[in-house]
């Protein structure tokens, strides 16, 4: 008869990955990423309006994301811990819902023509920009502290990130 003593490797480290910032902000950064890769793919094939209406879908996506990184900040806070780089990473979630908004707002006009605006282009490529920044944040490490009880020979895994 086996054993089970808790969650394959695998499984703890999806887990404790979901858990921390970077998990969370691995998710807002691919899925905004994603928004913003078929924006530019529409917008270099002259499709003003789908690029629209792209934008207009990513409003709740990013803004969902956002939130996601902000829970994470609020969670350290709550738990005693200052999560400087989760503030940096929540507020650049922010600025990219702006971002997002500002894009839509500029190609609502050019739905008609399929012109794209050159503003809108340079908000698009702040976008990439702060999408840039966030993956970078996201790779940073997090340093957990070990709980007393838990020696250096235990294995030990934090759900808190």
């Amino acid at each position: 008869m086996e054993r089970n003593e808790g969650l394959s490797d695998a499984a703890a480290n999806l887990m404790a990955m979901w858990q921390t910032r970077t998990g969370a902000s691995a998710m807002a950064v691919e899925l905004a990423a994603a928004l913003l890769l078929a924006t530019a793919l529409s917008d270099a094939l002259g499709f003003a309006g789908a690029s629209f209406y792209l934008l207009v879908a990513g409003v709740p996506l990013t803004a969902a994301a956002g939130l996601i990184c902000f829970a994470k900040v609020v969670d350290a806070m709550n738990d005693g811990r200052m999560d400087s780089l989760g503030r940096l990473q929540a507020t650049l979630s922010a600025l990219l819902v702006g971002a997002v908004v500002v894009g839509a707002a500029i190609r609502e006009p050019s739905v008609e023509s399929d012109k794209v605006p050159p503003s809108a282009t340079a908000i698009l490529t702040f976008g990439f920009a702060l999408l840039v920044a966030q993956a970078l944040i996201a790779l940073v490490p997090i340093q957990r502290k070990r709980p007393k009880n838990v020696g250096a020979d235990s294995p030990f895994l934090s759900l808190d990130g």
